[in-house]
């Protein structure tokens, strides 16, 4: 069959483009490159497939998918967005005129932080007590762990403290809000309290300019940021030091108790050792027992010694001879008197006072003088210690130095923190474009 050239063209785009033969939307796109109306090129693709020489089907033998009605590849998107190019940059600069007037009426923040020094556990109290203890055996398995500065951000958090800054600087009226519940949550969310990894703690205060703010809105805000950071630093020194003086006015009255109970310990421990000392005539027990031990070898030695004498005039006399009744007179006294010195008693039965100890009772009087006496080194150390702890505490209550240690001072900012207004600007340049593109497709397949 002779085909017309019009037919001929059509058959040429048809063999560029197979998907015009099914798509209604790539049939439009290229009707309208090659300045034909998408009514007279799907006529004419009519008008071939009842020749007989084009199939729905042809491209697909291709390898080509048959695309859906409603659907277009790339190749379709790139020219219709082309031929809505006026349109989609004309939306594009409405919305960067907007997106820039907006972003120059929205309220700036102003940030002040200040940076302090970790605090450092203070010697004395608690902490020496510990370190005193470490040093006992098994001292090292107390734990040494004083994060003061976890404890510094928990003053920092606190209710009560946030309230002060609340009321300091009518924060319910800044923040439109209608109680102090909603004014903590808002303050939460303008304050951050930190440790740095290096150990310092910042404390950042932001606050917020109003809508089309003016220039001495800024500088109001500027300022506010400033003096609530310096706030927020005094009353922390302020709470830090009254806990601090609470606690050592605790500290100082248990060392109180403890140090007066000390002196009783002490005294009882001195009377019992002075009471056991004259009872026993305990001067110096090793010198005395030395000397005891002398005695006992002195006596015993004059008994052997008659002893043996006797036994030689009882075999050169008479055993009434005066002479062997003598040296039996005095070996029965020698015997008397080593008693005395060995159990401390005499023939009637009780004990005599004696300055030598009773050599039967030297080991358990040792024990009972080791005893006392050590119970006396024990309260004089403890004596010694807690008078120590006791003069601590008491200059501890009376002291009034700062707690706080400021490494940057809060200051002025020259800078706002927020909003990033170059970044919102290009977020919005792409949100805006990809919303065109949508619309722009969406327009073109309800045209369909």
């Amino acid at each position: 069959m002779k085909l017309t050239s019009h037919e001929k063209t059509i058959l040429e785009l048809i063999s560029k483009h197979p998907d015009i033969v099914d798509s209604p939307s790539a049939r439009k796109l290229i009707a309208k490159q090659y300045g034909f109306t998408e009514k007279t090129l799907r006529n004419r693709i009519g008008d071939l497939k009842k020749y007989g020489i084009i199939k729905s089907s042809d491209h697909s033998s291709k390898g080509v998918q048959k695309i859906h009605a409603n659907e277009t590849n790339l190749m379709d998107i790139i020219p219709l967005l082309w031929s809505m190019r006026k349109s989609i940059i004309k939306n594009q600069l409405i919305i960067i005129v907007i997106t820039i007037i907006f972003v120059f009426i929205i309220p700036k923040t102003y940030t002040s932080t200040a940076l302090l020094m970790p605090p450092t556990s203070e010697t004395g109290g608690i902490g020496s007590i510990m370190g005193a203890l470490s040093n006992l055996p098994f001292g090292g398995m107390m734990s040494q762990t004083n994060d003061e500065s976890l404890s510094t951000i928990a003053i920092l958090k606190s209710r009560t403290l946030s309230e002060k800054v609340i009321k300091k600087f009518n924060l319910i009226d800044l923040y439109g809000v209608p109680n102090i519940d909603k004014a903590l949550m808002s303050l939460s969310d303008h304050t951050k309290f930190e440790v740095e990894d290096e150990g310092t703690i910042s404390i950042s205060v932001d606050v917020n300019t109003e809508w089309l703010h003016s220039v001495e809105s800024e500088e109001t805000a500027k300022n506010q940021c400033t003096d609530m950071a310096i706030y927020f630093v005094e009353q922390l020194d302020l709470i830090n030091k009254s806990l601090k003086t609470e606690q050592a006015s605790f500290h100082r009255e248990f060392i109180g108790e403890r140090y007066r109970q000390n002196l009783v310990d002490l005294k009882k421990a001195e009377d019992s050792l002075k009471v056991f000392q004259e009872n026993h005539k305990m001067v110096a027990l090793p010198e005395q027992t030395l000397a005891a031990i002398e005695a006992a070898a002195a006596l015993k030695a004059q008994m052997l010694s008659n002893e043996v004498k006797l036994g030689v005039m009882l075999g050169a006399l008479n055993t009434n001879h005066p002479d062997i009744e003598n040296i039996k007179k005095e070996n029965s006294e020698l015997s008397k008197k080593m008693n005395e010195l060995e159990y401390g008693t005499n023939v009637i039965g009780y004990k005599k006072s004696n300055l030598f100890p009773v050599l039967a009772d030297v080991p358990e009087l040792g024990v009972e003088l080791v005893r006392l006496k050590r119970e006396v080194e024990i309260q004089n150390t403890l004596f010694v210690f807690l008078t120590q702890q006791y003069e601590e505490a008491k200059i501890k209550e009376a002291k009034d130095t700062p707690t706080v240690q400021i490494l940057d001072y809060p200051q002025i900012p020259q800078l706002k923190s927020a909003p990033k207004r170059v970044l919102i600007l290009i977020f919005c340049i792409i949100i805006t474009f990809f919303v065109n593109v949508l619309f722009i497709l969406y327009k073109s397949e309800k045209r369909i």
